[in-house]
Formats: C-alpha cells, structure tokens, sequence
C-alpha cells in the first residue's frame, strides 16, 4: 500500500485540461493539497496543464512511476492499465464507475482488471473510487475538495461521501481509503496497512460487502488487540443489500453474521452510521471502563431519572456511592436536600456556584472506589449566563486527577456547540448532544476493556 498512500511520483492519466472550482481537476487538487511529489499529466490532447508538460501516454515519461491515476472512460481503461504494466508502474487507482456496478460488458472489464492484478504485478484500487487521502503526506487522489486534519484515524470505505462529508461519519480523516469496487485491493489490504501504520490509532470502517472474509477476520481479531476498530456495515437490508450490489458491485453478505463474529472479537459494531462520529471520538480519546458502575451528577432532577433510565438501556448500573463522596457535596449543599446517585448539585449550585460545586461534585466522584465511569449533565448556557458554563472547571479537575476513569458529558440549553467543544479542549471530556448518546459511549469503553484489553492479559 506504500506506493498508494505516500508516493513521490504519480502520473495522472485522462486529467482534464480545465481549471477552477467546476472543472474538478484532480491535478489542481492535489498542488492545492500540498503533494511534494513530481506530478506527470498524461493527455494526448494538451501540450501543457497546470504549467507542466503533458504527455500522450504513460510509456513517454521514461521516469520512474508510483502511482497511476486512470480517470479515461471505461472502454479505454484495460489497454491503459497494460501500457502501465509495460512501463513498470506497479499501483493504478481506477477512478471511473461503469465495472461491477455496471452492465455484463462492465462486469467482464473488472474480471480482467482482477486477472491482471494476479498476474502482472500491479496492485489496483477501485474501480468507482476517489482513492486514497493521507493528511501526513499531504497527498490526496479525491479530484473533490477536501478538509485536512493530520488526525490519528484511519477510514476505510467503498464510497466516496466518507471523503467529502468526514464530519457527519468519522468525523476526523487522517488517512483514508476508498476501495470502491475492489477489483483487487480489499478490506484485508487496508486494514493490514493501518493496522501497521504508526500514525493510526483508530481504525473507522464503513462496509458494504467483504471478500476474504475468513482472512479479513483473523487479521482484524489481531489488529482489534491493540487499536480500536468501528465497523459500520451499510446493506443490512435486503433493499440496502440490492443497493450495495448496484454501487460497488459488492454482495453484500448476512448482516447478522457480520455483526455477531466481529463484535465477538471485540470490534465495535455500529447499528447506524450516523454513530460513527461519536464513537471514534470516544474511543480515541478517553480511557476504557474498567466496570459497568456509573456515577450521574446533574443540574435538574428529571435530567438525573433520564439518565438512570439510559445508564441502564446500555447494560450499565448506577454506582453506590460511597458516604464520603455524598458527604462532600452535601457540605455544599441546604441540609434539606437528600443526595445520592445521580447526584443533584442544583442546589449547591445556587449557594456556592457552579463551577465550585460542579468541581467538588466531579472531584469526590471519580475519586469514589465505587465509581467507574461519569456522565455528567451540564448547561450549555448563552454567553450573557457563562457563570453557568462549568465546561473550565471540569477541566481543571481532570488535569488533577491521576487515576483514568472516562468522563461524558450531555450538554443542554441555548448553546449546545460552543459549549461541547469547550469540554473537549484538552481531549480529556468528550460531550454529547444527547443522554443516550453520551451513556451509549460509556458502554463502548467498558466494551472494549471487556472484550479486548482485559481478555488480553488473561
């Protein structure tokens, strides 16, 4: 995968000789990008693009070649792949649909891409695909605009909105891999190269159907050991399963298999993947659960019911606390009012504060033997009311608190997105915009301590 995801030289074959936002130039893309590598325009039809010489095939460059991009159409694709195998090129991203997910005459194409892979030693990515993004090397083959983040997730896909809409699935890209319809390289591929790859720390992975599956499944059983794996499976419908077939060709395979042998060794397996977002978020960044004992604190009593209702929806319990914990907030507190778990600071709150008795409260919790994890519900107030936002003051006791035990938080109110990103300044609380949300990523870190790290020193 070295040659598609850090080349130093690429030929771009079929690129287009217009520029500017419509023209969907991969070339333009990839300058703007930041590639440091030499880049080789090949089209017949153009003397010059972008300031360098075009070439009328990829034979006439007599330079060295990593990676090829072929965005020709369909018909001119296997003679070009051949001149590539000629000129010593061993990795082509085929960009252009039009194979599997196409007609009989498509499908005998993509055959014949698969039969030159074995025999001829060219990898191939796709066809039906943006290809590869790798924010370390400042290297993108997506011709669509794309936001650069060096983050340590690595998304592997079979569609190209992965690439595009990064927010609303993974919601950070490090490096990606769009397989398309994986006429050659796979989910094995993939996942062996970020399995090994040092800058990847999480590994995000929307799935439409799978070969290899027995070998995909003994690699990611190794590689779920010592990075998190999110697994998304889209065709879990016999409608989406039909879909799946029509875009990438894939078939797409019994969901109920999938789900249940993956998350038996330990993948995090995902129902939607409108989830995907929280859950890199969650198991990147905060530490694993080592029980299933939740200690709640709140601001409103219904807000507590509510998420004794969803610490319980999840598989987990709400902790007892110990008398000592109850005790320091209830120094805080109108002898009037009685505490326990959740554990209702309001009236703290009005006496000493917010940021005061959110920070005793906090404090005395997650130093509470009983207590495995917090989920915390917290204003989200407008900037006229900011002595009600306590997202600091939580920091703060998280910056002090050696022992690691994960801290959610739901916020509610006015002012919801400013205030998230507050709480998650320093990557130490992440926020959710909803309760379930936030006690659901709570089950996730006692699932991944529970199926992965502690079978794992056993």
């Amino acid at each position: 995968m070295k040659n598609f995801m850090e080349p130093e030289s690429v030929a771009l074959i079929g690129i287009t000789r217009n520029s500017g936002p419509s023209a969907f130039n991969l070339m333009e893309n990839m300058i703007r990008f930041g590639f440091p590598g030499d880049i080789y325009p090949v089209n017949p039809s153009a003397g010059k693009i972008l300031g360098k010489k075009a070439y009328s095939d990829v034979g006439e460059i007599k330079k060295k070649i990593d990676l090829a991009i072929i965005s020709t159409p369909r018909q001119t694709t296997i003679d070009i792949l051949k001149e590539c195998v000629a000129a010593n090129i061993k990795a082509a991203i085929v960009v252009n649909q039009g194979f599997n997910d196409a007609d009989s005459r498509g499908k005998e194409m993509q055959r014949e891409m698969s039969e030159m892979a074995r025999n001829n030693g060219i990898r191939i990515l796709g066809p039906n695909t943006l290809g590869v993004i790798n924010n370390f090397n400042n290297f993108t083959t997506s011709f669509m605009p794309l936001t650069k983040e060096k983050a340590p997730v690595g998304v592997i896909c079979q569609s190209g909105i992965h690439f595009v809409a990064p927010r609303e699935f993974s919601g950070k890209i490090g490096k990606a891999i769009d397989l398309g319809n994986s006429c050659d390289i796979g989910f094995y591929d993939a996942l062996k190269y970020f399995g090994n790859d040092p800058d990847i720390k999480i590994i995000a992975i929307h799935m439409e159907g799978l070969s290899q599956g027995k070998e995909f499944y003994s690699l990611a059983r190794k590689v779920v050991k010592e990075k998190p794996i999110i697994f998304h499976k889209t065709g879990s419908s016999e409608t989406g399963a039909r879909a799946a077939l029509s875009h990438s060709g894939s078939m797409a395979g019994n969901y109920k298999i999938y789900k249940a042998a993956f998350k038996q060794i330990g993948l995090t397996v995902l129902e939607t993947g409108g989830q995907m977002s929280d859950a890199v978020k969650t198991l990147l960044y905060l530490p694993v659960m080592k029980g299933n004992r939740v200690g709640v604190i709140t601001y409103s009593g219904g807000a507590g019911i509510m998420g004794s209702d969803s610490v319980e929806r999840y598989g987990l319990r709400l902790a007892s606390l110990l008398p000592e914990t109850i005790h320091e907030t209830a120094k805080l507190s109108p002898d009037w009012m009685p505490l326990g778990n959740p554990l209702d600071i309001w009236p703290a709150v009005m006496l000493e504060g917010a940021r005061k008795a959110y920070s005793v409260a906090l404090k005395t919790v997650l130093s509470d033997p009983n207590v495995d994890g917090v989920l915390c519900i917290a204003l989200a107030p407008l900037p006229e009311f900011s002595f009600l936002d306590v997202s600091d003051a939580l920091n703060e006791v998280m910056d002090n608190f050696p022992a690691p035990k994960p801290v959610v938080v739901w916020t509610y109110g006015p002012n919801t997105g400013d205030t998230a990103r507050r709480f998650e300044t320093k990557k130490k609380i992440m926020a959710y915009h909803t309760i379930e949300r936030a006690t659901w990523a709570l089950s996730l870190l006692r699932d991944r301590y529970k199926s992965v790290i502690k079978e794992s020193t056993k």
